[in-house]
């Protein structure tokens, strides 16, 4: 059938509307199946031409969508994709006759939103869908919806939203949703410790795929069942999976695809006690995740969405204003009363107008910092992982396997602890605490208890009630460790303390070890954790009206880091 439209088009001898409804079917029915043919986007390219030429509305806005699918999925660029989708929407917003295709745009958006983490944006974008099931089918908005659950980790929520999903693609006979839907409610199910059902779900999901022949799930399908078989146990099964999703993967280039991957297979290893290939793959799968979740690319996406809501109303506002114009012109033939009841409307009107656009100038500005700041708690959670994992290597070099997998087991906890704390604003300060001593007791180890250490409280706080930003202490302690401690003969101490003064609370690192004045010149080199942290306190204090600082006091004998925050209460 694809074969008999392609000569069709082919065979078309004239550029009109009928030429280009042709091109956008072949497009829909093919390009999900040939994903890496690099031809899409000059074939793209020329229909959207085309339809320019004719000033044909449908064929742009789809076309500009469909460039959008090409640089979004195919090269994994979603930034250039939203560009593209945006100039989509803003076409078939205009015509309540283009409702079908705003839908389809808008769900393209929230899912560049689930994949960069802005959920609530996310799952406000596929509500909305609910809201049109003339246009979009309920099912299809009950399965994103289902996603971005399952990314929250709200399991219940997510099963419920795929099992309802579920009902509503197979009695509608869709194939290709029951596989996705398949292929995500078996992951789910098996993270909420449903193993049994997962492991069945999965592997209908992939005999469904296999006998419809739907290989643009197949990928994703394939690193789902890889980690579906780790929880199940089945370690030959997972490695299977998770090693040929990679190599499917190399031609359509999936980069969140191969993230998860990536993932699976060091955790496979990890299982089959191939320490050396699980570290190498997951320090592979920690970098591809940072370039994922790109500081730059988040605030980049974040402007762009606020800009076109600022343009939309600028485009606005200069109707009105020509408006008001004509208005005033009016009135002047009218006469003198109604001439200055016009301009009166009109300066009121441009004073509005101003009001309006510091609103929003400060709503961007506040936005941009907010970004900013998840993004650089972001950027800390991978540097934190990557100084730990060349910690273990370190050890598995130096050490038995027995010791190593013992290493592993506390790094592992280590590991939930950092990954539940880092994307939240703040943090208990008991929580805080307990993923420092985690992380000493690691580091410790590591040295060979060449250090001891100390984390005190003052009686007047309660560790229970107070907030703070997650891992704010961390690159400290860890330069003591590594900078100040290490190079010292005897035993070396750091003491931790917590104390409030003048509304503040005082965070304390104090060691006794070789410091800063000894360093060498690279050594004594302002660290990234550093950095991040200062840039960090820099952000809370612009966004809360806050003066918190950073202290490094030089001491006789090793060094103190002094960080003031204001005190925030949990309730």
């Amino acid at each position: 059938m694809l074969d008999s439209l392609e000569n069709v088009i082919l065979n078309y001898k004239k550029q009109d509307t009928t030429y280009i409804n042709l091109r956008i079917k072949y497009v829909a029915r093919k390009m999900f199946l040939t994903p890496a043919d690099t031809t899409w986007t000059s074939y793209v390219n020329k229909t959207l031409d085309i339809s320019k030429q004719l000033k044909y509305p449908k064929g742009i806005g789809i076309s500009y969508n469909n460039l959008g699918i090409i640089h979004h999925y195919f090269k994994s660029d979603p930034l250039e994709g939203l560009n593209y989708y945006q100039k989509s929407y803003a076409i078939f917003e205009k015509d309540e006759k283009f409702k079908k295709y705003e839908v389809a745009v808008l769900t393209n958006i929230g899912l560049i939103n689930l994949e960069q983490q802005e959920y609530d944006k996310a799952l406000k974008s596929f509500k909305t869908l609910l809201n049109n099931p003339k246009y979009t089918s309920k099912f299809a908005a009950e399965f994103y919806i289902g996603n971005v659950y399952g990314d929250q980790k709200k399991l219940d929520s997510s099963i419920y939203y795929y099992k309802k999903a579920l009902v509503g693609a197979e009695q509608n006979k869709s194939q290709l949703y029951m596989a996705n839907i398949k292929t995500n409610l078996g992951l789910i199910e098996a993270r909420a410790g449903f193993l049994e059902e997962g492991l069945i779900t999965t592997i209908e999901s992939l005999e469904l795929i296999e006998h419809q022949n739907i290989e643009s799930l197949r990928v994703s399908a394939y690193t789902n069942a890889a980690e579906v078989y780790l929880l199940n146990k089945n370690i030959e099964k997972a490695e299977y999976y998770a090693t040929n999703s990679l190599k499917l993967n190399e031609a359509l280039n999936s980069l969140s695809t191969k993230n998860s991957a990536l993932g699976t297979l060091a955790n496979v290893y990890a299982q089959k006690e191939d320490y050396k290939n699980a570290l190498d793959t997951y320090k592979q799968h920690i970098i591809l995740r940072d370039s994922l979740i790109n500081a730059d690319r988040k605030i980049e996406i974040s402007r762009k969405e606020i800009q076109y809501e600022a343009d939309k109303h600028k485009a606005i506002s200069e109707v009105e204003i020509e408006r008001q114009k004509s208005i005033k012109n009016t009135s002047i033939i009218g006469g003198s009363g109604l001439v200055l009841a016009s301009i009166i409307g009109f300066v009121l009107y441009r004073r509005k107008q101003e009001a309006v656009s510091k609103s929003k100038e400060a709503e961007f500005n506040a936005k941009v910092s907010d970004t900013e700041l998840k993004a650089l708690r972001s950027q800390m959670n991978p540097h934190f992982i990557f100084n730990s994992l060349n910690s273990i290597g370190d050890y598995i070099l130096k050490n038995d396997t027995q010791s190593a997998s013992d290493y592993l087991s506390k790094f592992a906890k280590l590991m939930r602890l950092t990954l539940e704390n880092s994307e939240k604003k703040e943090i208990l300060l008991s929580e805080d605490i307990a993923l420092l001593r985690t992380y000493m007791d690691i580091e410790r180890k590591r040295f060979n208890n060449k250090f001891d250490y100390t984390i005190d409280v003052a009686a007047d706080l309660d560790d229970d009630n107070i907030l703070v930003p997650p891992m704010i202490l961390q690159p400290f302690i860890e330069n003591s460790i590594i900078h100040g401690l290490s190079h010292k003969d005897d035993l070396g101490f750091v003491k931790i303390s917590f104390k409030a003064e003048n509304n503040m609370l005082i965070c304390s690192v104090d060691d006794n070890g070789v410091g800063r004045q000894n360093l060498n010149e690279s050594e004594n080199k302002k660290s990234m954790g550093m950095a991040i942290t200062k840039s960090r306190i820099e952000i809370i204090n612009k966004l809360k009206n806050t003066n918190g600082s950073v202290e490094i006091i030089d001491k006789t004998e090793g060094t103190r880091i002094d960080v003031s925050l204001p005190i925030q209460l949990a309730f």
